[in-house]
């Protein structure tokens, strides 16, 4: 609007064109198709089209605001779309019809459904200012352009129809009036025949649609589904069923700098949030976060790269090189075992690494600082690896859709191990500044999840690494087996009111997929760890989802619980973060504490469903141990989990165990040593890493000698 302003008032003096480009069909953020777009008689331009007109507006002055575009005809008419706020304003301003209550009706749902549906068509119009006529009632909200504030505005006649307050997951999760409808007559009969009238289901003519009243107990979405053809889950071959063994672990998250550590910070239920320091990004601020520590502090000169690369290269990327060194010889594998096989490196992980052009042109291969594909690829480069090395990122998810990628690739036998895992460092308060913008960042030092105080998230920071093998691989090879993999999908929510926005059903079907891959039944699933967004309406959702997917048939006690309360929400690294939580819980047989959840939700009765939260470091019941795990990303892509503990069989001789990797002398850029060095990989381990002793300094603390001298 501003540029269509500043056009039309300079027109006499400045040559500026604002183009008010339409719908494009094959570039661009994707072709809309929804039905207020349809009616305007617009049509999606093609490429060759839409640089046709470009030509047009440039070669010939036309006006000063142009709308380019190809229309229907029939459909095409400029002056009443001009008029069309006017005219809807008119519609909702005229006066009501006389109302006979619904109460003098014959006793019958469908009838009280179909005029429920009418009296949410007069509400929708008057709130969207669409005129009845134009509402569809089988089409989704978010295709009239309704955002989750609109939502919210929606809701509010709604709520006062049913005399109460409505959970505000309702309109996600029954996304058309006509769903809608069903489900307030299903659960608030009595308030609707108070309220709505014969005369809105004998008018009919407001209600444009082809579409048969929906029987009662049958929401638009499934009966659509129940009468497409099913798609059917993909089988995979006999000889591609073997479950995924995890034979290794490491990682290193806030207030745990090593395997061990991170066990014991879940086991006794404490948290690593808190004030970020004045220190961390210079400046002193208001913000929350969960942040590591000694993130700078590295070893270049071990793994073979140059100090002048060190120096510019992503922290991220020098990270993922110690852990996955770590994870190596929790495997039990040496480095010169691994040279030259056939395994491959998938990272999820995203860099934003932008250095310093000066320190840029002295490094020796500039390359590997600002090339986002070396944080993976350095792995195979210094280990040798032949394998692909790839990164993803699909945010939160980016580690699990990255071993989905992984898994594939072990069964189809293009390699023979992965190693898989996830990274995010915050280098800045970028992150901070953005959740900030977007009003979705608490701003107290604490992330809560399924709980009446959540008010945002809190950002926190890590890396993790495991590798994977088949288990039929696994055992010829004699590797020690923490957990296996049973199951796994991952899809996306397609279009929603936001990028943000969850899709009930998007969730519901990535769960009920990996349960079919799986093979195991709903209730022996005894444990998930969520994924948890610290809004009441998106929380609402996820246990909705694992309701109806895990108990809306058994009523099997259900164990829940997060890693965000601990360690904050670790973006990309989010789903390893939660992967490794739950193999070290199977393979301890222990449930840790869940640090939320303890002020109860207004619209979700915990204590009245199969669910409930461990509050303590409790030992977990039964012979077989079978968890899962959600991870819903920012941007719709899905995944879902299913892991089981391992009993390895009395004949098996194990021969690989964990090793103790070589020490690291890390320090940082201005060669001042890190406290830490290298640490145990056997997680098994009670104690704490060892420490440096005072003659291992000596080496990085006359580099540090040197530099300041030099300096």
């Amino acid at each position: 609007a501003y540029m269509d302003y500043v056009a039309a008032a300079n027109s006499q003096h400045l040559p500026i064109v604002s183009i008010q480009w339409p719908n494009w069909k094959e570039v661009g953020m994707g072709e809309v198709k929804s039905l207020a777009y349809g009616q305007t008689g617009l049509l999606s331009l093609t490429d060759k089209e839409g640089l046709q007109l470009l030509d047009q507006v440039l070669s010939r002055r036309m006006d000063s605001v142009v709308l380019p575009a190809m229309v229907d005809p029939a459909l095409w008419q400029a002056r009443r779309l001009m008029q069309r706020v006017v005219q809807a304003q008119d519609t909702v301003a005229s006066s009501p019809k006389p109302h006979t209550p619904v109460a003098t009706m014959p006793e019958n749902a469908q009838t009280l459904a179909a005029a429920t549906q009418a009296w949410l068509v007069d509400v929708f119009s008057t709130e969207l200012k669409i005129a009845t006529s134009k509402l569809d009632v089988e089409a989704a909200f978010q295709d009239y352009g309704v955002d989750s504030i609109l939502l919210t505005q929606l809701l509010a006649p709604v709520g006062k129809l049913v005399e109460g307050d409505l959970d505000p997951s309702i309109l996600l999760e029954y996304p058309t009036i006509a769903s809608l409808s069903v489900w307030l007559v299903e659960h608030h009969a009595k308030s609707v025949t108070k309220v709505v009238t014969v005369d809105d289901f004998k008018g009919g003519d407001a209600i444009q649609t082809s579409a048969a009243v929906v029987p009662l107990r049958v929401p638009a979405a499934r009966q659509q589904s129940a009468q497409a053809p099913q798609e059917e889950v993909p089988r995979v071959m006999a000889g591609d069923t073997s479950d995924i063994a995890v034979i290794g672990l490491s990682c290193r998250f806030p207030g745990a700098d090593n395997l061990q550590a991170y066990w014991r910070l879940l086991s006794e239920g404490r948290s690593a949030i808190a004030s970020v320091p004045p220190e961390r990004w210079g400046y002193t601020n208001h913000y929350n976060a969960a942040l590591m520590s000694d993130v700078t502090h590295f070893d270049p000169g071990f793994f073979l790269i140059p100090d002048e690369d060190a120096k510019v290269m992503d922290p991220q990327a020098l990270l993922v090189l110690e852990e996955s060194l770590k994870l190596l010889y929790h495997a039990g594998y040496t480095l010169e075992e691994v040279k030259g096989k056939a395994t491959g490196v998938y990272l999820g992980a995203r860099s934003r690494h932008l250095p310093d052009e000066e320190r840029l042109r002295q490094a020796r291969n500039p390359i590997v600082a600002i090339g986002p594909n070396y944080l993976a690829a350095n792995v195979s480069q210094f280990f040798d690896l032949r394998g692909p090395s790839i990164i993803l990122d699909t945010a939160c998810s980016s580690a699990l859709v990255a071993m989905n990628m992984a898994m594939q690739a072990l069964r189809g036998g293009e390699i023979d191990t992965a190693m898989v895992g996830g990274v995010s460092l915050m280098s800045d308060d970028g992150g901070h500044r953005l959740f900030d913008q977007r009003g979705i960042l608490s701003k107290e030092p604490a992330f809560h999840i399924f709980d009446q105080r959540a008010s945002g998230i809190v950002l926190g920071e890590g890396v993790g690494m495991v590798m994977l093998k088949t288990v039929q691989q696994a055992l010829e090879d004699g590797d020690q087996i923490h957990a296996v993999i049973k199951g796994m999908a991952i899809n996306n929510d397609g279009r929603t009111a936001g990028p943000a926005t969850p899709n009930l059903q998007a969730q519901k079907e990535v769960l009920k997929r990996a349960l079919e891959t799986s093979g195991i039944g709903a209730e022996d699933v005894g444990f998930i760890d969520v994924n948890g967004s610290g809004s009441e309406v998106t929380d609402l959702l996820e246990l909705k989802a694992i309701q109806s997917v895990y108990r809306e048939h058994n009523e099997a006690a259900m164990g829940l619980g997060s890693i965000k309360p601990n360690i904050g929400h670790p973006l990309c690294a989010e789903g390893i973060a939660s992967f490794i939580k739950l193999v070290l819980m199977l393979e301890n047989s222990m449930l840790v504490p869940f640090l939320s959840g303890e002020a109860p939700m207004k619209h979700f009765n915990i204590d009245a469903s199969p669910f409930y939260f461990p509050r303590r470091a409790v030992d977990w019941q039964g012979a077989s141990k079978i968890g899962a795990i959600n991870c819903f990303a920012d941007g719709g892509t899905n995944a879902h989990v299913i892991l089981e503990s391992w009993t390895d069989p009395a004949q098996r001789q194990v021969i690989r165990q964990p090793l103790s990797p070589p020490k690291l002398n890390r320090y940082d850029v201005y060669g001042r040593p890190s406290v830490q060095t290298a640490v145990s990989a056997d997680h098994r381990n009670a104690g704490d890493s060892p420490y440096t002793k005072p003659e291992d300094l000596c080496g990085p603390i006359n580099i540090w000698k040197q530099r300041i001298g030099e300096a």
